[in-house]
């Protein structure tokens, strides 16, 4: 199903998203919304969360929708890099996010953050039944927070896109993601995810395992490890 804003205000309410709470996990500028935002009001705007929160995810989720090409996923530090945003045609020095008109949908970069608002950018690309590029590499520190026990976005964002009707596909140079079932894509929803995603983090560090892979570096170590130098060593008794 395709969002509107309609019911895509419907599906916040449904997950807990509420007028007087704010559901913002980090915020570039505190509780004031983007400019661009804030312009389309005349006469200012009144606080409300569930508003703001809606006006985040529809623009995330409308941009990757009306993309093309495919949506680019994994860490902050190696997603926000010229390379990559120049493909969005996004300008950090510039401090330009989805809310500049020309900006593609491609990369997720707001100025406000929250699970939802991520879960909503997937979910434009998923009802386009778009590709998506991974690149980060899938170890530990990129999946899963052991400090605070909750998983990485790069985690969230895997796992909800092979439950959403996506498979891994390794090609030379890029791990890709792509729909190979487009039922299940068509009716991904935002409380599917939410509810996906609850389950999983009762599971723990073990619900990465099916998606983790060995650092390369560590593993190019093992292989090349000279195993003739190692001595047998017979245990007191």
């Amino acid at each position: 199903m395709h969002y509107s804003m309609v019911t895509m205000r419907e599906a916040l309410k449904e997950i807990g998203i509420s007028k007087g709470v704010s559901a913002f996990l980090w915020e570039r500028s505190g509780q004031a919304v983007n400019p661009h935002l804030a312009g389309q009001f005349k006469y200012g705007r009144g606080q409300n969360f569930l508003n703001d929160m809606l006006e985040y995810c529809w623009l995330a989720y409308s941009k990757a929708l009306n993309a093309s090409g495919p949506q680019l996923i994994g860490r902050q530090g190696d997603l926000w890099v010229a390379q990559h945003l120049q493909r969005a045609q996004i300008s950090l020095a510039d401090q330009q996010t989805l809310w500049d008109p020309h900006t593609k949908g491609n990369i997720q970069v707001l100025d406000k953050w929250a699970p939802v608002i991520n879960d909503c950018w997937v979910l434009g690309g998923v009802h386009r039944r778009a590709d998506f590029e991974l690149v980060s590499i899938r170890t530990l520190k990129n999946l899963w927070d052991f400090d605070k026990a909750y998983h990485v976005v790069t985690a969230r964002e895997i796992l909800g896109l092979l439950n959403f009707g996506y498979s891994v596909k390794q090609q030379p140079n890029v791990l890709k993601l792509a729909c190979t079932d487009p039922g299940k894509a068509q009716a991904a929803t935002i409380q599917a995810y939410h509810t996906f995603m609850i389950g999983k983090q009762g599971m723990g560090a073990d619900s990465i395992r099916s998606i983790l892979v060995v650092d390369p570096a560590l593993k190019n170590e093992i292989q090349g490890f000279d195993r003739s130098r190692l001595r047998h060593v017979v245990p007191p008794r």
